[in-house]
């Protein structure tokens, strides 16, 4: 007799539902104590069992937000967001490997002896590197968020700068995507080779449009399996207990193999074993996200351990 409630909680349109309604009959053939519910969140109108949830101890997961969702007992993983400002300053808090960063103010000058030759500035809030852009040091300076065009994040936002990494010739990037502090799949990006590649840290002084975005439309992907990559995610999420998945975002500088974090991604949105985006990338470079450390069976293994510590 079940002694436990698991509830998954998703939207269908992400498809991550597909996945936990898998993960949800594993769990039911290992752990027969637990009851898992898998909840499509498309409408406030469809109806939740909440009442049926709150008979017994129970563990919800929210893959995606619910404002309106009010469980009546249990505990609540839920995703967040949060912007950089707080997620680096909780990383550093927590000793992690954060480039140096400052939020832009009026007053904020920048010592090129201090910072290097360039740094990246950009939006606190911002996604898939909109507005991203590598900036002479000394001439960092405040801009009024009225002066900023209509779209952009810098309007609605503060923007940072933060140290340049050098990864090579063509940026490099590590993303790794963690459910419960295991990590799903990971993989690296380089960079489209036929923009101009950049020579050493001090390059962009030749101006011929090199990108810093190893994940920019015409890049490369391919599994990653680096250990140290791995266990710097494992870290990272750890001091996010409570958020059920991140994509760690992660840079490897060429000069001292030095790893940095600079994104964690903590809102829900990089669930990228399935979606559009996901199988895209898969059928384009011959990839399974699924196969590459057993990403079904690492979460129906997390969620039994979960619910088994956490519901009440």
């Amino acid at each position: 007799m079940a002694q436990f409630n698991l509830a998954f909680y998703c939207y269908p349109k992400k498809e991550a539902i597909d996945d936990f309604r898998k993960v949800g009959a594993l769990i039911s053939a290992r752990a027969p104590e637990i009851k898992v519910s898998v909840l499509s969140t498309a409408s406030v109108l469809t109806p939740l069992p909440t009442a049926a949830l709150a008979m017994r101890p129970t563990l919800s997961i929210e893959m995606d937000r619910l404002k309106w969702l009010r469980p009546l007992r249990g505990t609540r993983l839920v995703h967040q967001h949060m912007g950089k400002i707080r997620e680096f300053a909780v990383l550093e808090a927590a000793g992690l490997p954060v480039p140096k960063w400052v939020e832009i103010v009026p007053g904020t000058k920048l010592d090129p002896a201090v910072w290097g030759p360039y740094v990246v500035v950009k939006p606190s809030r911002g996604a898939r590197g909109a507005f991203v852009r590598i900036t002479k040091t000394g001439r960092v300076r405040y801009t009024d968020p009225v002066e900023y065009p209509e779209e952009h994040a810098g309007r609605r936002s503060p923007m940072l700068a933060q140290r340049y990494v050098h990864t090579g010739r063509w940026p490099k990037a590590y993303r790794v995507l963690t459910y419960l502090g295991r990590p799903l799949m990971s993989l690296q990006y380089e960079g489209r080779k036929d923009f101009t590649p950049l020579e050493s840290p001090d390059g962009f002084r030749h101006g011929q449009g090199e990108s810093i975005i190893a994940s920019a439309k015409g890049c490369t992907v391919a599994l990653a399996v680096d250990q140290d990559v791995l266990d710097l995610a494992v870290q990272t999420h750890a001091v996010f207990p409570t958020i059920p998945s991140l994509g760690v975002d992660i840079l490897r500088d060429e000069a001292t193999g030095n790893l940095q974090l600079i994104e964690i991604n903590p809102s829900g949105n990089s669930w990228m074993l399935c979606g559009t985006t996901g199988r895209e990338m898969q059928q384009q470079f011959g990839l399974n996200f699924y196969e590459q450390f057993g990403a079904l069976d690492i979460i129906a293994k997390a969620s039994i351990e979960a619910a088994r510590r956490l519901a009440v």
